[in-house]
């Protein structure tokens, strides 16, 4: 089987300005991948992952090469051992496993080893406002039937946020996420209050070259890793200071090391959560195979987005609904 590849670059407005500790975007950066065998034809996507300094221009550089490899790395197993963990090779990866369901008439699921789910819950991020502004947030998700909202934070007011969120919305669970913003201190001091406002997890407090001294903390709210966590060889580390890990497809290059990743995780006793990074529904399709694994399911970008795939997937009260092989799978 001689492959071919194509690739695209594309901007996709948010609804809103979406901020968190360290950015601010108005659109989401991504990328579509085409690979074909010259009867089917499979589709990829990836955004740019900012923390490892992914620009379009270094991914498409990526694409470009590996495009021009493609009819030698010829499969997913050799896409990984030639190609690093990076948003490019998500795209590829991704397309790989959407070529190899078209060509042998078998779904994701069954390939992947999975079992299907036709829904999962999942939540709503909230982006870092005034507190008022994100407790209308809040009261808006709620209303829209979500009972779980990721609230983003930085290193200010973060107790007043939460708490106006909380006040407003007492019967609905929280996860807090710093995006590496808060000192160990400032972590010491916030998580007993977090807890009792109802919050479930606390995801990345410190930075990734700074969380060490996790290692030796009793977190009352159980602390889930993401920027710290790419891949399974983070892992012997993660497990000395997290109780749960963010599986991104973009960090982990893709579905085939996701599926490991959580795998290995669990094996360990760690709790999961599966994110995105302002995927549409066509990125986050693989997501949602990986999310059926998970605790949490941060899978929303598609939601908060201003114009989705055609075919897109579906979220009704709070919850997910499985995709068809019309976007991908």
């Amino acid at each position: 089987m001689s492959l071919a590849m194509r690739y695209a670059y594309q901007e996709h407005s948010y609804r809103q300005t979406f901020k968190i500790s360290r950015e601010t975007r108005d659109s989401a950066p991504l990328f579509v991948v085409h690979v074909t065998d010259g009867t089917h034809i499979g589709r990829g996507e990836c955004g740019l992952q900012s923390l490892k300094h992914e620009t379009q221009a270094s991914a498409a550089a990526q694409l470009e090469d590996i495009k021009n490899r493609i009819a030698d790395i010829g499969s997913r197993e050799e896409l990984n051992r030639a190609v690093a963990a990076t948003s490019a090779r998500n795209a590829v990866d991704c397309a790989l496993w959407d070529l190899a369901c078209k060509r042998s008439g078998k779904s994701i699921w069954d390939l992947a080893g999975v079992r299907r789910l036709d829904k999962i819950e999942v939540d709503i991020t909230i982006g870092i406002n005034a507190a008022d502004k994100m407790r209308r947030d809040a009261l808006a998700a709620g209303g829209r039937g979500y009972r779980i909202l990721k609230i983003k934070a930085d290193a200010d007011s973060v107790l007043d946020r939460v708490a106006a969120i909380a006040g407003a919305a007492p019967d609905l669970r929280f996860i807090v996420d710093a995006n590496e913003a808060w000192s160990m201190a400032q972590l010491e001091a916030l998580a007993p209050t977090l807890k009792v406002m109802g919050v479930v997890a606390i995801e990345q407090p410190l930075h990734h070259d700074r969380d060490a001294p996790l290692a030796g903390y009793d977190s009352p709210v159980p602390l889930c890793a993401d920027e710290s966590c790419a891949t399974r060889e983070s892992l012997d580390v993660l497990a000395q200071r997290y109780d749960a890990v963010n599986i991104k497809l973009d960090k982990t290059g893709g579905l085939t090391e996701a599926l490991a990743l959580a795998r290995t995780a669990r094996e360990r006793g760690m709790g999961l959560m599966m994110g995105c990074n302002g995927a549409t529904s066509l990125g986050n399709a693989p997501a949602y195979v990986v999310g059926t694994l998970c605790d949490w399911r941060d899978i929303d970008s598609q939601e908060l987005l201003f114009e989705d795939r055609a075919n897109g997937m579906v979220t009704k009260n709070g919850e997910l609904y499985a995709f068809d092989s019309k976007l991908w799978g």
